[in-house]
């Protein structure tokens, strides 16, 4: 059995993938797992990091830690002690040389390298708060109506346009997973729109789809991809990418995508690569799940423990349990 650990209003992400394979995956919300006096066997993995508090990180490292070590037949895959957030991790990918492009947090004040910009919040994932912006006079009138509008600085990065279209005006989003071990080429997103979000029904040609098709079956860009999720320190997730001038650019690493599974396409090359895709999907979940029966965990917390455990958060020692 495996189980997606979800913020609890991003329950949605892999129902479709629960109700498919009833009884080999489950959804369920930290809070729900934290309550549990008894956990079953299985293989965890610890999603939203991006959308984690400070002190969540902290909760939900240390539940990480004691799955960890719960024994024979328990999985966990994902530490949020060591997941980068987007502004850490689009800065590292910037000096490792692996981005062309880099971020800076406003509350920093730094004037970017290079034009054009937009500013997005690094807490999730959706679209940005501003369009592409092409000066510096440009991008401190939208700092100033942003604050206008009472949007903290904190929490919100200024990132550096990195495009570029693959045939006139389409662009395309290049989408790569990790699961466990397995990293592998997914799927790609075409829109004739530089921020790409969900795609457009039959928008690319043939040409494109058959060029799909062949990145799937070659496992194009996995060997940079694996280095990405490793400084990420992320072990489940899905890697957003574009290609620029011929290199991958990294835009971002959901680590609880949303997962739909291959439906009617009206491109049969398309609809093959869709199949292709999933199956990988699939054949990764399967290498990571537990293969020991399901029983009980000895206890977990006990809501003593848990309230303890608040304590010692709050006042900063952390005291090893007996």
């Amino acid at each position: 059995m495996i189980f997606f650990i979800h913020k609890g209003f991003q329950a949605f992400t892999h129902k479709k993938l629960e109700s498919l394979y009833k009884g080999k995956f489950q959804a369920g919300s930290y809070n729900r797992l934290l309550r549990r006096l008894y956990i079953p066997r299985g293989t965890y993995i610890f999603t939203d990091r991006e959308r984690m508090d400070p002190w969540e990180l902290r909760v939900y490292a240390r539940l990480y830690g004691h799955l960890q070590k719960a024994g024979p037949g328990y999985r966990v895959l994902n530490n949020p002690a060591f997941m980068t957030n987007r502004l850490e991790l689009l800065r590292l990918l910037h000096r490792e040389g692996i981005n062309d492009f880099n971020v800076y947090p406003v509350s920093e004040q730094l004037t970017p390298a290079r034009f054009p910009v937009f500013i997005r919040r690094i807490y999730d994932h959706k679209k940005p708060l501003t369009g592409l912006l092409n000066s510096q006079e440009e991008l401190e009138n939208a700092l100033k109506k942003l604050k206008d509008q009472n949007e903290p600085a904190e929490g919100t990065i200024i990132v550096e346009y990195c495009a570029e279209p693959v045939q006139d005006d389409l662009f395309r989003k290049i989408s790569v997973f990790r699961v466990g071990e397995q990293v592998f080429f997914y799927q790609t997103v075409h829109e004739r729109n530089w921020l790409i979000k969900y795609g457009t029904m039959n928008s690319a040609t043939d040409e494109l789809y058959r060029e799909e098709q062949k990145m799937i079956l070659e496992n194009t860009y996995a060997d940079t991809l694996h280095r990405v999720f490793d400084l990420a320190g992320i072990e489940y997730g899905r890697a957003d990418c574009g290609v620029v001038d011929g290199k991958i650019q990294v835009y971002e690493i959901n680590t609880n995508p949303h997962i739909i599974p291959p439906f009617p396409h009206p491109n049969p090359i398309r609809q093959k690569s869709m199949q292709l895709g999933w199956e990988k999907y699939m054949k990764a979940l399967a290498e990571i799940d537990t293969t020991e029966p399901h029983a009980p965990l000895a206890r977990r917390f006990r809501h003593a423990d848990v309230n303890n455990f608040f304590q010692r958060l709050y006042y900063g020692s952390l005291v090893k349990r007996q």
